[in-house]
């Protein structure tokens, strides 16, 4: 398995509500655009979702990782409206994400 933590970013006068149901369609969506119905498929889970700070932490296989990343790279819109998906972190193991050593100090 493979780990992202994402964070999406959209248009400041955005106004609609996100919930974790509308994130995986829209996440369902841009990995269908990109790879087709084969690629819409994929197992990807919501692990965790902060609707205020607009991050989510994704799991997918290690094998459909690498296509899910492509897809939330070239993704470019939200429910019709611009966005961007910022990839802070990305890694195999879940442990990883309990601590930040860009931030980290001694």
């Amino acid at each position: 398995m493979h780990y992202l933590e994402v964070s999406l970013e959209l248009p400041k006068d955005f106004d609609s509500p996100i919930t974790a149901t509308t994130l995986k369609t829209q996440l369902i969506s841009a990995v269908k655009q990109l790879l087709g119905t084969k690629g819409a498929a994929y197992k990807v889970d919501i692990l965790k979702f902060n609707s205020i700070e607009q991050s989510f932490i994704l799991r997918c296989t290690s094998k459909h990782y690498v296509r899910l990343r492509a897809a939330l790279t070239v993704a470019h819109s939200f429910e019709g409206v611009p966005c961007i998906y910022h990839i802070i972190r990305a890694s195999p193991n879940l442990l990883s994400f309990t601590a930040n050593s860009r931030t980290y100090t001694h």
